[in-house]
């Protein structure tokens, strides 16, 4: 049985990474300092990451939900493992959570997979700063995470079961890439 546990520190850099790796920076939102400095951008990046595990039928469940106000908020369920594995994942216009409420869906197998519950941020800020290289680029990630209180249940053929995502949480950050090609 797949199954993903990461710890809140993994899954933050999981998610810092799928923040910068893609390389694109909003014309709207990307500052440029100098024409020197040209290939250097900053965005604001705001979204939640909820990652999930839990057992369906008797096969293994994970499922994502990842919000980012800059690129794609995505939702994937993949529910098996081996030959007897189904998935799915999309891209949609707007996020997963509106006022607490969380709602997600997509076609999984043949039939629609429903994640669904509530999400909201709990008081206590943990900052973030990060410095890697990437790609040719300096990355630095400043800001924060919140953790996220949640009770989530997967609806897949008739069945609805818990979720466990004990490593959700939602961020705020600032992401400045710079070139170090030359």
């Amino acid at each position: 049985m797949r199954t993903t546990q990461l710890t809140l520190g993994a899954l933050a850099a999981v998610a810092t990474s799928a923040l910068t790796g893609l390389g694109i920076a909003s014309p709207a939102t990307a500052v440029t300092a100098t024409a020197e400095q040209a290939a250097t951008t900053t965005t604001h990046e705001v979204g939640n990451v909820i990652e999930c595990t839990g057992t369906i039928r008797g096969r293994g469940v994970y499922a994502s939900l990842y919000e980012n106000n800059h690129y794609a908020n995505v939702i994937q369920v993949v529910i098996g493992d081996g030959a007897h594995q189904v998935g799915n994942s999309r891209e949609v216009a707007e996020g997963f959570i509106d006022h607490k409420q969380v709602h997600g869906s997509l076609k999984v197998g043949g039939r629609k997979a429903v994640i669904e519950g509530y999400a909201s941020r709990r008081v206590k800020r943990l900052p973030i700063h990060e410095e890697y290289d990437d790609a040719g680029q300096h990355i630095t990630v400043d800001g924060y995470h919140r953790k996220l209180a949640k009770d989530l249940t997967l609806t897949w053929r008739s069945r609805t079961v818990p979720l466990d995502c004990d490593n959700a949480f939602f961020y705020d950050l600032q992401v400045t890439k710079e070139d170090i090609t030359g």
